[in-house]
């Protein structure tokens, strides 16, 4: 049986320069996950090419066609990209060399969207400072993209009840990591836990103290980018498992063989769709104050339009589903395939153990199904 490709989601035409980059990718798979490979010289060859500020369609085909090779560098790619994206959306400017490649961002914003949520309270408290500057103490449990030279995001609040988004560099005083090893397919992203102590913020790193505006104009991008790694990771296993299938599995697995097809199918479908309601320019939006302020004299800006356009609920909803099809599809690969696949070596291995992070990376399963039943009953409760 001859699995259909699933190799494009149809929302960009990527450059032809980035084709031999994502085969490399491919080939550096095995060594990323088992030998300690760096998928940070794939993002370097990204950034060459231009391709880690591309705007949020391309930059959504990018991870999936990336996630279709290798989880582990698509997922440096979502915290790399998602980090620019949040100094876009405040009108900063991201660190030098962070747009080309030189230097890598991390995503620390997880405790952010908890908060929201109600599901915890940023554990990085600031402290003012008579330069105006602000002292950070606290422990961020997971950051990937820990790399000497780079920069983190991260949100922090006072014990007054402010918030801000803040950066801070990993190498700064005061900033510790412990490297977080022996973890499924993910050794390679420079995950650590962070420790800081009276680290000095200067008021120029401070990337807004409007944190409720930051989330609804972040969550587009942080979202999507993470749904479309995972459906990239679903379709390589669903090819895989479709052109495994020997006769008897085609017939006793015929029903899960379809599903995966369908549910491939509309899902891509949902995402395409999410992705070009919300795209704008990520450069473009590199003025988001100004854009803003137009909102606010009745100019309503494009990125401000697009976010309205998109309810949370949708952009949790897909995020949810294609994470529950990854599960599936590397599964069902798995009994295709059968013992050649378990050994951890194998690809079925890897996309196994590269599906098994999707329900605890950040936001959870638990929490997206929270938010869900969430808008839910606020839904029902409205008269």
């Amino acid at each position: 049986m001859t699995a259909p490709v699933r190799s494009r989601l149809g929302l960009a035409e990527l450059p032809a320069g980035a084709l031999p980059v994502l085969e490399r990718a491919g080939e550096r798979a095995r060594a990323v996950d088992r030998e300690g490979g760096d998928p940070w010289e794939t993002l370097r060859e990204l950034g060459e090419l231009g391709l880690l500020a591309a705007p949020l369609p391309l930059q959504v085909e990018l991870i999936h066609a990336l996630a279709r090779r290798c989880t582990a560098t698509a997922f440096s790619l979502w915290g790399h990209h998602s980090a620019l994206e949040y100094h876009w959306v405040t009108g900063s400017t991201p660190p030098d060399g962070a747009e080309a490649g030189r230097l890598a961002l991390a995503s620390g914003m997880a405790p952010a969207y908890k908060e929201e949520a109600g599901l915890g309270e940023i554990p990085l408290v600031a402290t003012d400072r008579p330069d105006g500057s602000l002292a950070v103490d606290g422990v961020l449990p997971w950051c990937s993209n820990l790399r000497e030279g780079a920069w983190i995001v991260m949100p922090v609040r006072w014990e007054d009840g402010r918030r801000a988004i803040v950066r801070i560099a990993r190498d700064a005083p005061g900033v510790g990591v412990t490297p977080l090893v022996g973890l499924m397919a993910l050794d390679g992203t420079s995950s650590g836990v962070l420790r800081l102590e009276q680290v000095a913020v200067p008021a120029g790193d401070v990337l807004t103290q409007d944190v409720p505006d930051f989330r609804d104009r972040a969550r587009a991008a942080f979202l999507l980018l993470q749904s479309g790694m995972c459906l990239g990771l679903a379709g390589a296993a669903l090819d895989a498992a479709e052109a495994a299938a020997d006769p008897v599995a085609q017939r006793v697995l015929a029903d899960e063989l379809a599903a995966g097809r369908a549910d491939w199918e509309s899902l891509r479908d949902d995402l395409v769709r999410t992705v070009r309601t919300a795209a704008w320019d990520a450069r473009d939006a590199r003025d988001a104050r100004d854009a803003r302020d137009a909102r606010d004299a009745g100019d309503v800006g494009e990125a401000d339009a697009a976010a309205a356009a998109v309810s949370p609920r949708e952009l949790v909803s897909v995020r949810l589903e294609v994470a529950l099809l990854t599960g599936r599809a590397t599964q069902l690969e798995q009994k295709t395939v059968g013992g050649r696949g378990y050994a951890q070596a194998s690809d079925t291995s890897r996309r196994a153990r590269e599906a098994a992070f999707l329900p605890v990376q950040s936001p959870t399963e638990t929490h997206l199904r929270h938010l869900l039943v969430s808008a839910d009953d606020s839904a029902r409760s409205r008269p």
